[in-house]
């Protein structure tokens, strides 16, 4: 099973978010929830070229599904990890790695592979 190297997982709330995640940071993220075991489950993840802050808490509200979707879809995210990268490459790499590591359009919800910077 894939592991990710990353700080956390930390509730996904935007108080939270504010507490953990300084806005300049060049970072990699992923969004999940804990499963019966207590293990992190990785549902979604992503980058920041620039501002992680804002950049979690955008792809919190695009991969909730909103209201009805956190209610009754299988789309429940409420923990987040986050590890610092050296640069926007370097922070690409570790993306497009994870992304195929943790199944890719197959399993995560965000269905599009990660772009270049």
């Amino acid at each position: 099973m894939p592991k990710l190297e990353m700080d956390g997982p930390f509730d996904l709330k935007d108080g939270i978010i504010d507490q953990e995640v300084d806005k300049d940071m060049i970072s990699n993220f992923a969004l999940g929830c804990m499963d019966k075991d207590g293990k992190f489950v990785v549902k979604a993840i992503g980058r920041s070229d620039k501002d992680l802050n804002m950049e979690i808490k955008s792809a919190k509200r695009r991969f909730s599904g909103g209201l009805l979707g956190q209610m009754f879809g299988n789309n429940k995210l409420d923990k987040f990890k986050f590890s610092l990268a050296a640069n926007a490459d370097s922070a690409y790499q570790v993306e497009a790695c994870a992304f195929e590591n943790f199944g890719g359009p197959k399993n995560l919800i965000n269905k599009k592979p990660p772009t270049p910077p």
